[in-house]
């Protein structure tokens, strides 16, 4: 039987998240949701979403979404006109496509989630040089091999409760009662590209 964490393997996650987000004063925040793996989506990419909508939370973050845009966010949240307020982009984002969402969108939050911290370093550097001081991303990576640990986990049906404690320098989960604890790296605030 294949592995449904596979890249060629589409999969329907449901997970019930109970969130409890220090830094945001949410407590007790129950959603139900329904994530997707695609074919030839990554595990890890799934999983990242899923950790940026447990640290993004807003009650109006959609993960999918599309915003009439050339390029779709990984999670956004929109205005009453529908523009985008959030963009997240997780895993793998050309810096021609960050270019072109920092001139399209001003003023909107852009948040770039990397695998890993090293990843992340590199990618902030070259956005640096490509977009210069002025543009305003901020940047997020997660430790512990965190991706990684909760893509094992996940397949099918869970039970997820997640704490970010103020300051949103690490995450907290219980799926189906195992816990993990994972390192985030990065800033809770937006930054000027390259100052990490």
């Amino acid at each position: 039987m294949e592995d449904p964490r596979q890249l060629g393997v589409k999969l329907k996650l449901q997970i019930d998240v109970v969130l409890h987000h220090d830094e945001l004063g949410r407590y007790d925040v129950e959603q139900r949701l329904f994530v997707r793996k695609r074919r030839g989506e990554s595990m890890q990419h799934v999983v990242m979403k899923l950790l940026s909508y447990l640290l993004f939370y807003r009650d109006d973050l959609e993960i999918e979404a599309g915003v009439g845009q050339h390029y779709k966010p990984d999670l956004v949240s929109v205005d009453e006109r529908g523009d985008p307020v959030v963009w997240i982009d997780c895993g793998t984002t050309s810096l021609k496509k960050l270019e072109s969402l920092v001139s399209s969108n001003p003023g909107t939050e852009i948040v770039i989630v990397k695998q890993r911290e090293g990843e992340l370093r590199r990618y902030a550097r070259e956005a640096q040089q490509r977009l210069g001081q002025e543009a305003s991303v901020q940047f997020v990576a997660f430790g512990d091999n965190l991706v990684d640990r909760l893509a094992r986990m996940l397949g099918g049906r869970h039970r997820l409760e997640a704490t970010v404690p103020e300051g949103m320098g690490e995450v907290y989960l219980s799926v189906d009662g195992r816990e993990i604890r994972g390192e985030v790296v990065g800033e809770s605030e937006s930054r000027r590209v390259g100052e990490l």
